[in-house]
């Protein structure tokens, strides 16, 4: 217990550093990095796709166990207002790596975007929503709230179905569909939970 205390501690001290971080991934032009372009000029073809390949399959596997992970540790009843395991050894450490991960793979795919030629989106408006995410499951995981893993259900369910695009929004649409109810039965004081993070976990998977 007193692990995960320290642990959860350190998710609160680091929402700071962890905004700074997110900011400079938001604002950061693409001249930033300019360096991933040049090195995309001079990859030969084989070796782009080798990579591209490499990149998505490695990135698609980790999502798809973290998920998997999640649903094992940390929701294993099927109900709008399921205990809570935050503070337990294994689902601190899964959701812990997740949420590094969901954020380590935005700032890593600002360089991999260009240099592999991924085409994913990369306006200031879909790198700030997807940073509201990340730094609002960092708050969450702090506070111990359950929106923390549906955000992270949701991040790591777009990665991992990114090549079967209509299941990945089917199956979106239902963590969708229980966060609203989740944060219903919040604001009708039926779980615990923190109102405002609930209705924010909304808004942003409304956005993302």
């Amino acid at each position: 217990m007193e692990a995960a205390a320290r642990v959860l501690r350190l998710f609160r001290l680091t929402v700071p550093p962890v905004f700074f971080l997110l900011a400079c991934y938001v604002f950061l032009g693409e001249h930033v990095f300019g360096l991933a372009y040049v090195i995309a000029k001079r990859l030969k073809t084989r070796a782009r796709l080798f990579l591209r390949v490499f990149y998505y399959t490695s990135t698609i596997a980790v999502a798809a166990f973290a998920h998997v992970m999640l649903l094992y540790m940390c929701i294993d009843e099927a109900s709008a207002c399921p205990p809570m395991h935050m503070k337990e050894r294994n689902c601190l450490a899964i959701t812990a790596s997740a949420a590094v991960y969901c954020g380590g793979t935005l700032l890593i795919e600002r360089w991999a975007n260009p240099m592999l030629d991924l085409g994913q989106p990369t306006g200031v408006q879909t790198r700030a929503f997807a940073a509201a995410g990340v730094l609002l499951t960092w708050m969450c995981i702090a506070d111990q709230q359950l929106c923390a893993h549906l955000l992270l259900l949701l991040f790591t369910s777009r990665r991992a179905l990114i090549l079967l695009p209509r299941i990945e929004r089917l199956y979106t649409l239902g963590i969708k569909g229980y966060t609203v109810i989740h944060m219903s039965r919040i604001l009708t004081r039926a779980c615990n939970g923190i109102p405002k993070l609930a209705v924010a976990t909304v808004a942003a998977m409304a956005a993302l």
